[in-house]
């Protein structure tokens, strides 16, 4: 009796899957990424140093990214995103087809309640813009407004998380994280990725915000301090020279290589010791970057600085700027 051939091979390992299915499309996929990985470890080999600048994929629109995360902002409910039928049911209980929603204070049995906003369209792109933004709202056709955007959290935390490592639960890189790993840093003198906070306080999650995640310690952000001293510590003791500095340094690296090595599974030591050394190269081109004072009159003015309500984030504002001017290619406010 002719033995009959099975309709189906199993696979036992994810190469085979991606050899076989989809008629192998999967591997044409991972050749690409395994050139791609080959190409950076050729580059890092060549620099030392991983986060060498790296071309990207395709020609690049950006240069930098300034990334506004203003936690505790307005809604969007009540700037970009007019919702005529929250008006049509203000008043009544959230209809049943959505379901039961559950928060930290019990069951959301409150009745929905609508924006008391102005709404109009405004420029050629027609984006809708509330009272609360006039003059933002002449600037619409310099806007890319994403309203498609949704979480999977109802409360802070989880929301904080998701904006900037794409997931509810800690654990994931950060965006900023990424972006580092991917294309690293035009400027070895100032931080990759820098962190701007407008007060001394925690924002929700802490600094897992910028953090690395399950990628080595050293691609995640760089927290600046306030602005009488926006880089802590950076500035070496009065009477110590750069030589001393510098052999000071180099006896510290040779200490901390010589414990990472019996110990290579923990990149932050990987990550201190790469700290050590930008900050011996940041104390000749931080001061400079920081340093607000030679900013005309007029550049003040327009960054609010002179304003009480203003200056702290016009600051910060005007720091991320002439960070990424100086080729720091991610900063987050």
């Amino acid at each position: 009796m002719k033995r009959l051939i099975p309709h189906h091979e199993l696979l036992y390992t994810r190469r085979d899957f991606l050899m076989r299915a989809g008629a192998g499309f999967g591997a044409l996929a991972l050749t690409y990424l395994l050139a791609q990985e080959s190409a950076q470890a050729a580059t890092e080999a060549a620099t030392g140093n991983p986060l060498s600048a790296r071309p990207p994929h395709f020609a690049a629109k950006a240069k930098s990214v300034i990334f506004l995360f203003m936690e505790g902002g307005p809604s969007h409910l009540d700037t970009f995103d007019p919702k005529p039928k929250l008006r049509e049911l203000a008043g009544q209980r959230l209809p049943e087809s959505f379901g039961q929603i559950i928060t930290a204070m019990g069951e959301a049995d409150s009745p929905l309640l609508a924006d008391r906003r102005e709404w109009k369209q405004h420029g050629q792109s027609g984006i809708w813009v509330s009272d609360w933004l006039p003059h933002m709202a002449e600037c619409a056709d310099d806007l890319a407004l994403l309203n498609s955007c949704w979480g999977d959290g109802l409360n802070h935390a989880n929301g904080t998380c998701q904006m900037n490592t794409g997931s509810t639960l800690g654990g994931r890189p950060s965006v900023g994280a990424w972006v580092s790993y991917g294309l690293g840093t035009e400027n070895q003198n100032l931080p990759a990725f820098t962190v701007l906070c407008d007060n001394s306080g925690q924002v929700i999650g802490g600094p897992r915000n910028w953090g690395p995640g399950f990628m080595p310690a050293l691609y995640q952000g760089v927290r600046l301090g306030p602005a009488t001293e926006p880089f802590p510590n950076l500035n070496p003791p009065s009477g110590i020279s750069p030589e001393q500095q510098r052999g000071k340094l180099a006896f510290l690296s040779q200490v901390n290589q010589q414990h990472a090595a019996n110990h290579p599974q923990y990149s932050e030591l990987e990550a201190r010791i790469r700290t050590y050394e930008l900050a011996f190269r940041m104390q000749a081109e931080a001061p400079e970057a920081v340093d607000l004072s030679k900013e005309s009159d007029a550049t003040r003015e327009l960054y609010g600085l002179d304003t009480n309500e203003t200056a702290v984030f016009g600051r910060n504002c005007l720091l991320a700027r002439r960070l990424v001017e100086r080729g720091v290619r991610f900063v987050q406010l």
